[in-house]
């Protein structure tokens, strides 16, 4: 049986806690349109193929996450998160971004200073929903310094060649 200070106690934690579930989403989301985590989830789904130009048309089906494993294996800690675009250059069209990105930071076990990161391009979001995934984006330190990229083959490369033992550069993946 408890007794009443205790019975207020859990009282206080339970009304606290329905506060919390029942808490508006923070002003960034609202502005944005949907969640940060939405949007990281979005990222880690988001097929290949519509997020880079020549592996979609060498039909990649893979998800982002599925090929981010693919590519550093068990050499990185990968972190997973959403908002809005940090690898941006508002100065070139192509590279200007927006409020929507998912993305991955990913911290090389051998050289855990010099993280990678990239980022998925989503479109305006709809109905609480990340738009379409349409472009890719990642910056690492490659073997020559510090290096921003377009595709998922020059990232790999990239990465691979400082922090996968063994590596070599693949062939092509399709013609």
């Amino acid at each position: 049986m408890l007794d009443a200070s205790r019975a207020r106690a859990l009282a206080a934690c339970g009304f606290a806690l329905a506060l919390l579930a029942t808490s508006p989403p923070s002003p960034a989301a609202t502005k944005r349109g949907v969640s940060d985590a939405t949007l990281a989830a979005a990222a880690r789904s988001a097929r290949v193929a519509d997020v880079d130009y020549a592996r979609g048309e060498c039909g990649d089906e893979r998800t982002v996450e599925a090929w981010l494993d693919d590519a550093v294996g068990d050499t990185a800690r990968i972190t997973w998160r959403g908002g809005a675009c940090e690898l941006a250059n508002p100065d070139n069209p192509i590279d200007s971004g927006s409020d929507w990105c998912g993305g991955a930071t990913i911290v090389p076990k051998a050289d855990p200073k010099h993280p990678a990161s990239i980022e998925i391009y989503f479109e305006k979001p709809v109905d609480g929903k990340p738009g379409k995934a349409y472009a890719f984006r990642a910056e690492n330190h490659d073997i020559d310094g510090l290096d921003y990229k377009r595709d998922t083959r020059s990232f790999e490369i990239g990465y691979g060649q400082r922090f996968v033992d063994g590596y070599t550069i693949p062939e092509d993946d399709c013609d």
